[in-house]
């Protein structure tokens, strides 16, 4: 059984390297690929989202308004 000895391991990494070898870095991925948007009717389906989001925004700050009332 192995003990730990304040955070001895976290003294020695280096957060500095890169963490892939060979210079390449990991490209991020925001969403899904299935979920990926194409076509002509791309920009109204993100302005759908967009106006859901808000929508649901509002109604969360009315709710916390109106518990802290």
């Amino acid at each position: 059984m192995t003990t730990r000895e304040n955070g001895a391991l976290a003294l020695s990494l280096d957060f500095e390297a890169p963490a892939v070898s060979g210079g390449m870095r990991p490209t991020l991925r925001l969403a899904p690929a299935s979920r990926s948007l194409r076509g002509p009717d791309k920009y109204k389906v993100l302005e759908h989202r967009r106006r859901q989001a808000q929508i649901l925004a509002r109604r969360l700050l009315e709710l916390a308004e109106e518990k802290s009332l």
